[in-house]
This record gives structure tokens, C-alpha cells and sequence, in this order.
């Protein structure tokens, strides 16, 4: 027996989760399957901080810039809903550590170049290594740094699990079960252990899992896994904090949460395929990067360990439009590290592209023509 649906999402991390919850928000009948195993979003917990990036890429820059943005109609969107927001994200500022004085300068000349575009940016001014640590009294940081008062924090578990009670209390489902994608002629099938589904349009958003669907009816995807761990450690003194979060020329992130954890992340490992098992020796480089600037580093125990993995592509481009000569089969992927940043506004647009015809997203981003074949 087939069932059909009008809208099908597969996979339930930050991406799908939003769609599926924007859909069932307004009344559209839709089906988050959720295999949940190694997913990134759940893994993760990040800085939404990305207008002083170094990256020179200009479409990524474009969607974490309007995925900052979109953070705060996401946040009143749940809020108007019922629900609270205060646990997943908070705009406490971020404090990007700089090794030297003419990075802070620039720093400064791009908050005025950018803030036209990015009101959320707020305030930029630049710290010594002693208005940090009052900003922050753990931190010893031997480099100032740029606060950027517009800067948050996002708890990508928290979020996603809110999400999935969101999309049910509005009539949606949520299956947490692995699919089978197929093709007939022009329609698409996905096969459950309980059944066979068939949809007016299907998203994939499985993260690294989108090459094996996809393979699945003759197409390949230029999608690679990369696995992230992250740490963190806990102390009831940290408890409702409002530190703002870190980011260390060391290559990690430092976020105090309210409930007394300190999260240090995260790992960038490109040959580890889907290995989700914890890596004893990248944990001890992770404190030790944190070291540098946390000297009670490794005076604390481990809380906990998180792993995942996420997805990119070999250009660095994200995985964005449908597959090739079929507009009812979507992908989003390949959003590496910055997922839980241009994830939700990225699942918001395809929303209103599905839904209502229209989306903010510029074609020369639509990049599925050029990673599936």
C-alpha cells in the first residue's frame, strides 16, 4: 500500500526540522522521516557570529549573513507560537580573538561596510586581554579581541528537538525511520520498513546521507562526510551566566550555555567517513587548543562528548536546488560547520519556493545542476 503525502522531508536535522515545522505551520500536510543516527544539528552547538569571517566566498557569505538575519523571525515565529525560545538561542555577543591590531582595525571598517545589510551585527568595538576577561572571567586570553554585541549562540539539540514537537503539535509527523528512495518515470517513491510513500514534493536534508539516496536512482552527488566532536565541561557556578561566546585564532569555539556548560569545539575531520566513535586523541587537542585561552581547562572532568558528522562539497559550495530535469525531488546539503547557521533560513526559503512559487535565493546559488550528475 501506498501512502501519499503532499510534502516529505528526509532527515530531521536543522534543515528538514525547520521546513517540516514552517509547512505544518501553515496547515500543509508533511512527513519528517528522522533516521536521527550521527546527525550534525543534534551534535552541535555553535556561535551565529559570521560577518568577520576571512572566508572569501561570496555565496556562502550570502547565506550565513541573511541565516543571522533570519535568526530572529525564527525565534519570534516560535515564540508567537507558544513555545520558549530562551534555551536555544541567545544573543549574548561574541568576542573574536585577534593576534593583531590591524585585524581589530579591520574588524571595525567592515561593521560600518556591512551593518547596512546585517542590522544584526549591533554594536563592534575592540578589547584588550583585560576588558575580555571581564566580559568573560575565565578566559585568559593573550590576544585582544573584536565584541560584536549582535553575536549568538545556538544550542542545535534543544533547537531541533522543539522543532519535532513544534511540527507534531501542528499536524505534522514525524517518523524516526531510514528510507529507500526509487523512481518511477517521473515520480518518486520512498520505501519505510512499514510502508511506501509518494509526495508532490520531496526535500532531502540527511546531511551526508543525500549521496547514498541519490545513488539510489542513478545520480551522483558530490557530497563528503566530515566528523565533528565537540566537549564540554560543567560547573554549577557557571549557571545562568551571560558570557558571550568565543572564537580563538586556535581554530575553536568556546560557548557558556545557562546551564553551567562550557562547550569546546569543534573538530574538523575529513577522513573519518562516518565514524561516529569518540576519538580520545582529538579530544585531548581540543583542550588543549582551549588551554591557550582557558587555563582551568583540564582542571575540570568532562561533562560530555558529543559526535557527528556533516556534509560538504569539494567546491566549498552548498548543496542547494533539484536534482536534475525534476523539480519534485529537492537537496539541501553540504552546509558544513556553518549548518546551524544558514540551515534554518535555507529550509525557510525552500518553504516559500514549494509553497508559494518565490524565495530570496539568487540562481547563481542554485548549485544541484553542478554536484549531481
Amino acid at each position: 500500500m501506498k501512502n501519499h503525502v503532499p510534502y516529505i522531508i528526509v532527515g530531521g536535522g536543522i534543515v528538514g526540522s525547520t521546513a517540516a515545522y514552517y509547512l505544518s505551520r501553515s496547515g500543509h500536510p508533511v512527513i519528517l522521516f528522522d533516521k536521527q543516527v550521527g546527525q550534525a544539528s543534534r551534535a552541535a552547538a555553535g556561535i551565529i557570529c559570521p560577518w568577520f569571517s576571512k572566508r572569501r566566498n561570496k555565496k556562502w557569505y550570502y547565506l550565513v549573513s541573511k541565516g543571522a538575519e533570519f535568526y530572529r523571525q525564527f525565534m519570534n515565529d516560535l515564540t508567537a507560537d507558544g513555545y520558549d525560545t530562551s534555551n536555544l538561542f541567545q544573543e549574548t555577543g561574541t568576542i573574536i580573538l585577534r593576534k593583531n591590531s590591524k585585524d581589530l582595525q579591520k574588524d571595525l571598517e567592515n561593521a560600518l561596510l556591512k551593518q547596512e545589510a546585517s542590522p544584526s551585527i549591533g554594536i563592534v568595538s575592540s578589547l584588550t586581554s583585560e576588558a575580555i576577561k571581564e566580559k568573560f572571567p575565565l578566559i585568559d586570553s593573550p590576544w585582544p579581541g573584536s565584541f560584536i554585541s549582535g553575536g549568538g549562540r545556538v544550542n542545535g539539540q534543544a533547537l531541533v528537538d522543539l522543532l519535532h514537537k513544534a511540527i507534531q503539535h501542528k499536524g505534522g509527523k514525524v517518523i524516526k525511520e531510514a528510507v529507500q528512495l526509487y523512481q518511477e518515470k517521473e515520480n518518486f517513491q520512498l520505501k519505510t520498513p512499514k510502508g511506501y510513500y509518494t509526495s508532490d514534493q520531496i526535500l532531502l536534508a540527511a546531511g551526508p546521507a543525500v549521496k547514498d539516496l541519490t545513488r539510489s536512482i542513478g545520480l551522483d552527488c558530490d557530497l563528503h562526510p566530515q566528523k565533528g566532536q565537540l566537549l564540554s565541561l560543567f560547573h554549577q557556578q557557571w549557571m545562568n551566566n551571560n558570557w558571550p561566546g568565543i572564537m580563538s585564532p586556535g581554530g575553536i569555539d568556546i560557548l557558556p550555555f545557562r546551564n553551567g556548560e562550557l562547550m569546546i569545539g569543534a573538530s574538523h575531520e575529513d577522513d573519518k567517513g562516518s565514524d561516529l566513535r569518540i576519538d580520545p586523541l582529538v579530544i585531548k587537542e581540543l583542550k588543549e587548543k582551549a588551554l591557550q585561552i582557558l587555563p582551568d581547562t583540564f582542571n575540570y572532568p568532562l561533562h560530555q562528548i558529543k559526535v557527528g558528522t556533516r556534509a560538504f562539497t569539494t567546491s566549498g559550495d552548498v548543496l542547494i536546488g533539484p536534482v536534475p530535469n525534476n523539480s519534485k525531488l529537492w537537496t539541501i546539503s553540504g552546509l558544513g560547520s556553518s549548518g546551524l547557521t544558514s540551515g534554518p533560513y535555507l529550509a525557510y526559503q525552500w518553504y516559500r519556493k514549494v509553497v508559494d512559487g518565490n524565495w530570496e535565493i539568487p540562481d547563481n546559488l542554485i548549485s544541484s545542476h553542478s554536484l549531481i550528475h
